[in-house]
């Protein structure tokens, strides 16, 4: 995608050069004067499918000058006085300022300098520029006619000169704190619902399409690679507990050996001890698992409440027993 930007030309003349022929023959000055009464109306009769704007091509302007150029024997010739260069991102940019000699029958030029500005992805940037300042060369220094209003008002139709609604959603989405971010994606849907835009067209990263379109399909991959990450997390979990296991001197599956126990030992308070006591030597006290009641809890913190609640339960019973007795 090409985009350029033209000022306006400036016209300086010169007298007869040493090349001129014959004095008699009329001079350019008259003979521009004849192609301006002959050149015909230039009108934005191009068309940006892409992004959806007519514009004024160079080949309009070529080609509503190139008869009544022709007609009255003037012809013309480029030179560039100056060029710049510069990488915009992925763009390569050309500015270049270049002086179009306009010579007549006689001899004699009138010249016109304009500057042209494009930027292309490839190695169209410097055509593009040259295109760009001929064709204002041509419709400053010839008043070729326009449609729609003054010349100031060419561009008003190009994306770039006119803002509409979704872009400020755009500028907005391309911050990394909202293009990461799933809850800031589903934030700003709603918001875009609410002001009627999720069908407003944009350019995404995969080209055409509408806000709400692009919101959704960020958003679903933002989850699809969140999931992506928990499975290979639960994937390698069991590598990574072995490995644990290993730095550890401990088999990877004495945790649960020592969980299979304390279930058959629940209320066994003196085989609970023993229990505990092969944690501790076994360094795995401290190792998280499923408590009684739901979530991680270390396994010592869980054996050591259960042992003291059976001796509690035991004190009450023998406390309560010659009560009943009694009674």
């Amino acid at each position: 995608m090409a985009t350029a930007v033209e000022a306006l030309a400036s016209t300086t003349a010169e007298g007869p050069t040493s090349h001129t022929q014959n004095s008699d023959l009329p001079s350019v000055y008259q003979l521009m004067a004849l192609v301006m009464r002959d050149v015909r109306n230039l009108g934005k009769e191009g068309y940006n499918d892409h992004q959806k704007y007519k514009f004024r091509g160079v080949d309009g302007a070529i080609g509503a000058l190139a008869q009544p150029l022709r007609d009255h024997g003037v012809f013309m010739t480029p030179e560039v006085l100056d060029c710049q260069t510069e990488v915009r991102g992925k763009m390569n940019a050309v500015r270049m300022r270049v002086a179009f000699h306009f010579y007549g029958p006689a001899g004699d030029r009138v010249t016109a300098v304009t500057m042209g500005e494009a930027s292309d992805v490839a190695d169209k940037a410097s055509n593009k520029a040259m295109s760009a300042a001929l064709k204002y060369a041509l419709i400053h220094t010839f008043m070729i006619p326009v449609d729609a209003g003054s010349l100031d008002d060419g561009d008003r139709d190009h994306p770039v000169g006119q803002r509409s609604p979704a872009d400020g959603y755009m500028e907005r989405l391309r911050k990394p704190a909202v293009w990461n971010n799933v809850t800031a994606l589903q934030a700003m849907h709603t918001e875009a619902k609410a002001d009627g835009l999720l069908n407003a067209s944009v350019h995404g990263p995969d080209g055409e399409t509408t806000l709400g379109a692009l919101l959704v399909a960020r958003g679903t991959q933002l989850k699809g690679e969140a999931a992506a990450r928990e499975e290979r997390k639960a994937q390698e979990a069991p590598a990574a507990a072995a490995q644990v296991a290993v730095e550890h001197g401990v088999a990877a599956d004495s945790v649960d050996q020592l969980m299979a126990q304390v279930q058959r030992h629940w209320n066994d308070p003196m085989e609970l001890t023993k229990d505990m006591a092969e944690a501790t030597r076994r360094n795995l006290a401290q190792r998280e698992v499923d408590g009684p009641f739901g979530g991680m809890v270390p396994f010592g913190e869980m054996v050591t409440a259960r042992i003291a609640e059976l001796k509690e339960q035991a004190r009450l019973a023998e406390q309560n027993g010659p009560q009943r007795s009694a009674a």
